[in-house]
């Protein structure tokens, strides 16, 4: 005989009730868990933004510039020009002394956390560690070139020099008699001074100010016959008339334009095949940054500066500082700069000025 025992109901509903509230027990708990992994995700994101910047910008909320060099200097212009016009907030600061290393020491001295930058001359920049000055290579930092200044070669406008042949045939008619001033020892218009005499075969009287105002008052008192100075320290003197350029540093002409007159400046190109060789020769401007800084902030801060070189308030000091834009590119920059640390440190040292042989410091001669 066969038995079948039918289940009792209660137990049955019973048993039902309790799975219900598991699940819901379940459910519950796994909301709750959730919610508490969406509020610890919030709280870590604000961390993040709060101590190094939204990580979903393409560009930093707040860079801090350091400029190695006074307020009123091209290097701390070129900022202050950025200032306002892109998406980030810039904190300028000035750190000076020691031809710009003290600047350049302080910013590779701090974390290097893609927050802090170093405005300055490419010349100091460069040459500073054979000096003796810096406490890194610039092989050790990433740069954007944002403005360049081409040397020009410039006479007191009552002179008789109305272009660069009647000089240069004086020069080698006198040799050694033309006296020719320059902004100071280890400055970019030494270094053009230096490479336009021994180059182009010259033989002048080299006379070192200390500035190129100083230097600009010798031409005006009659110390020298011309100068080499970057064109954004002559460009007032241009346009005034109490200053006559007579050739550019660069592959092309030069065309100054204040926004009311417009100056072109002929390139010394064809005066010596030697002297083409190292042109264009001039003061470059940039922003720097140790090169272990990581590629997506490295990214960012190119986005950054070139919005605001673009800008209408950065043009309008390129045109009235007698400069020549560049668009900023780490790639570009990096060329540039290998090309221009080679000619200024190589320069230096066979006209005596260097301690330090360039090629100690891995500096081949080009």
């Amino acid at each position: 005989m066969c038995v079948i025992y039918a289940a009792d109901g209660d137990a049955t509903d019973d048993f039902y009730h309790m799975r219900l509230k598991m699940k819901k027990k379940e459910v519950s708990r796994n909301r709750r868990n959730i919610a508490i992994a969406i509020i610890v995700l919030a709280i870590a994101l604000t961390l993040i933004i709060i101590s190094y910047g939204n990580p979903f910008r393409s560009t930093p909320d707040e860079v801090t510039i350091t400029v190695a060099w006074n307020p009123g200097s091209t290097a701390d212009d070129m900022v202050r020009a950025m200032l306002d016009v892109a998406d980030t907030e810039i904190i300028l600061q000035n750190i000076t002394g020691a031809y710009g290393a003290d600047g350049s020491n302080a910013v590779f001295r701090d974390t290097h956390e893609g927050t802090r930058l170093l405005s300055t001359s490419l010349t100091a920049f460069v040459t500073s560690q054979a000096m003796g000055f810096a406490e890194s290579s610039h092989k050790d930092w990433e740069a954007w070139l944002c403005a360049f200044s081409p040397a020009v070669v410039v006479v007191a406008s009552d002179t008789p020099y109305n272009d660069i042949d009647k000089l240069i045939t004086d020069i080698r008619t006198n040799p050694g008699m033309i006296r020719c001033a320059d902004g100071g020892h280890g400055t970019i218009s030494y270094i053009a001074a230096e490479l336009f005499s021994s180059r182009a075969v010259l033989e002048i009287d080299h006379i070192s100010y200390s500035g190129s105002n100083p230097a600009i008052t010798a031409l005006f008192d009659g110390e020298a016959e011309f100068a080499i100075l970057p064109s954004t320290f002559i460009i007032n003197y241009l346009h005034s008339g109490e200053l006559r350029a007579l050739g550019a540093f660069s592959t092309t002409d030069l065309s100054l334009n204040d926004g009311n007159k417009k100056i072109i400046v002929p390139s010394i190109t064809g005066l010596s095949e030697r002297l083409d060789a190292v042109l264009p020769i001039g003061e470059y401007y940039g922003l720097f940054i140790p090169a272990d800084t990581s590629e997506a902030q490295l990214n960012g801060l190119e986005t950054m500066i070139k919005k605001a070189t673009s800008s209408d308030k950065f043009m309008a000091f390129i045109q009235t500082s007698g400069l020549e834009p560049i668009i900023p590119d780490r790639n570009n920059s990096t060329k540039t700069i290998e090309i221009f640390s080679s000619t200024v440190n190589w320069t230096l040292y066979d006209a005596g000025f260097l301690p330090t042989n360039p090629e100690l410091l891995g500096i081949p001669r080009e």
